[in-house]
């Protein structure tokens, strides 16, 4: 279910009819640590927490008593690479991810891959979540990268539990 939500964001941030500088970007998933180097332009969205959303409302009617609002944060860098002013090429990279992702606060059906292509209620985007990254000097040294500019990107998805036979521990029935 989290790789479905990693490829739902790759199609927002690849559907036709982007800004050219973000249609030519590749969608990536790595660490952004200081071994990371693209070789092509690239927008990087990191999964780097997951957890529970207490501040999401209740899980709608429909979703079952024990599905739980679960939060997924990204953190989104761009990586130029090439050309005049790469610190200009990746404000526009961000610039361009922000007001694409600000335009599809609860993601449409159109997008959801695999698991959640059925999913409802449709998973909410948080842009710029309040909460994210207190501390981002802290943040880039843990993961052994340098300071850049970036987007905290939280996507909350009321997630029902397994709902598969229960397997009685210990070989007791």
């Amino acid at each position: 279910m989290i790789s479905d939500l990693s490829l739902t964001l790759r199609a927002i941030l690849t559907q036709p009819g982007l800004p050219r500088e973000l249609a030519a970007a590749q969608i990536v998933f790595d660490r952004p640590s200081e071994s990371f180097n693209p070789t092509q332009t690239a927008v990087d969205l990191f999964l780097y927490e997951i957890r529970e959303n207490r501040d999401f409302s209740e899980a709608p009617a429909g979703t079952g008593p024990s599905a739980r609002p679960i939060a997924f944060t990204y953190l989104v860098t761009a990586w130029p690479v090439g050309g005049p002013e790469l610190a200009l090429q990746e404000q526009q990279l961000l610039s361009n991810v922000l007001q694409v992702l600000l335009a599809h606060p609860t993601i449409t059906k159109s997008f959801l891959h695999g698991s959640l292509a059925s999913h409802e209620p449709a998973p909410q985007i948080l842009v710029m979540h309040p909460d994210a990254l207190k501390n981002t000097a802290e943040f880039w040294t843990s993961l052994g990268g340098k300071l850049r500019p970036s987007l905290s990107v939280t996507v909350t998805v009321n997630v029902p539990p397994f709902e598969g036979e229960a397997v009685p521990s210990n070989g007791r029935s």
